[in-house]
């Protein structure tokens, strides 16, 4: 074939733009820090119950919390004077980083529409481009034909042959770019979506520098009261009869939880048992106790498989571990103190708080002596709990991922030093949470 009509014929062999089949669909907030498979999407029918169920647990801990508030004045301790102010930083930080997912959501849905601008543009320019290539190609053709119909009439023959090969490879490029042109008219009405978008991030901005300025005199206040109530909190903290109230409240709290999660389990065994016309589930598994006097959870359920594989849930050393004695300001055990029924992890205020395992937020508030204070029901009658946090990430009901990120560590509640406080419980009863969980 002739050069002129080979490379003709070349331009249109050269990179098509393809137009996507559908629009990228709007992007999703980070996923959990976890790597975990994303559940199955519940039933309709299942989402109506989990929607009940978190409802109703919400009502039991709203009349518990007048309860405690009934039976312990909240103006009695010192500590309690922290707890607005520990709550407040928690929900700002909480929509501090909310804000920073829906920034990050949309400048990349901003990227994503400039990007498809850019690349039907270069389409349709590249296709111009071989057209116009194309085009010269078969008029240079076609003004050689006389010239060779003098001294060649065969070469002439050809040109013209080779002009009408050019024909159709004009139509196709000339069709092609029409359809450009057409998905970038489409583009171009994305751009009242690309308004819409800089508006958010607009509000965004304004959003994120007022919870800064709110969430810096919140910590300034809290600081402020830490000095001004020391005395009266170091006081407290090495009062027996409080660190006793303490445990009993989240022993009372747990057990509450335990009834409403255990209530709630019945009804779902008994719906399940009349579904398939049999009696309800299995009685579970009773637990051992060791020499020692500590028990240990059942191993045969879905949750007892994972003993030993779980990790803990913050990075930091060990500064009190389960069954050991409390230790006062001289370092000597404090004569009458419950002992440790978790463990405490010193860590950087902010380091991050993972869940040990999936599971369902059933308690997401400020408790005495715990501070902000996340539990997480796994099921089988198995609570991790978090205490002394700075923030908790996740609300009463949230469905967690194991591993994913659900609080950050503080030192809330009146607590000395920054680090997590972390218990694991079954049916109410702690046991040793290093039985279980290794080190990160």
């Amino acid at each position: 074939m002739r050069p002129l009509l080979t490379a003709a014929l070349v331009a249109l062999t050269g990179t098509v733009y393809a137009a996507p089949a559908t629009d990228p669909p709007p992007p999703h907030a980070p996923a959990h820090a976890a790597a975990a498979k994303p559940a199955p999407a519940p039933s309709a029918q299942r989402q109506k119950e989990l929607q009940a169920e978190q409802h109703e647990l919400k009502a039991r801990l709203a009349q518990l919390k007048k309860s405690l508030a009934a039976t312990e004045s909240a103006h009695t301790e010192a500590a309690d004077a922290l707890a607005a102010s520990e709550s407040a930083i928690s929900l700002m930080n909480r929509h501090l980083q909310q804000l920073a997912a829906a920034r990050h959501q949309t400048e990349r849905r901003i990227a994503e529409l400039e990007a498809e601008q850019r690349e039907a543009l270069d389409a349709q320019n590249a296709h111009a481009s071989r057209l116009g290539q194309t085009l010269r190609s078969q008029a240079l053709l076609r003004q050689t034909a006389p010239l060779a119909d003098l001294f060649d009439p065969a070469q002439a023959l050809r040109d013209r042959r080779d002009a009408l090969y050019l024909d159709p490879v004009v139509h196709a490029r000339m069709r092609r770019i029409g359809e450009l042109d057409d998905r970038r008219n489409a583009l171009a009405a994305r751009e009242a979506e690309s308004l819409q978008r800089s508006a958010e991030l607009a509000r965004i901005d304004a959003d994120e520098r007022s919870s800064r300025a709110s969430l810096e005199q919140q910590q300034a206040a809290r600081r402020a009261m830490l000095a001004r109530l020391a005395r009266d909190i170091a006081a407290q903290r090495q009062s027996v009869a409080t660190l006793e109230r303490d445990d009993a409240r989240l022993a009372g709290l747990i057990d509450q939880i335990g009834k409403v999660l255990a209530e709630q389990a019945r009804r779902r065994a008994e719906q399940l048992a009349r579904a398939r016309k049999s009696t309800p589930g299995t009685v579970p598994e009773k637990s051992t106790a060791t020499a020692g006097g500590h028990f240990e959870p059942p191993s045969a359920t879905q949750f007892g498989q994972l003993r030993g594989k779980l990790q803990l849930p913050v990075q930091g050393v060990i500064g009190s571990r389960f069954g050991a004695p409390r230790l006062g300001e001289d370092g000597q055990p404090q004569a009458g103190a419950p002992a440790w029924k978790g463990l405490f992890l010193r860590a950087p205020a902010g380091s991050p708080v993972h869940a040990v395992a999936a599971g369902r937020v059933v308690f997401a508030d400020w408790l005495r002596g715990f501070g902000n204070l996340l539990i997480l029901d796994h099921g089988e009658g198995f609570l991790s709990v978090y205490a002394y946090n700075e923030t908790l990430l996740h609300g009463v009901g949230d469905e967690v991922a194991s591993d994913e990120l659900v609080a950050s560590v503080g030192n809330t509640g009146g607590n000395s030093q920054s680090g997590l406080y972390f218990e694991m419980r079954y049916q109410g009863r702690p046991f040793d949470p290093l039985g279980w969980a290794v080190g990160r």
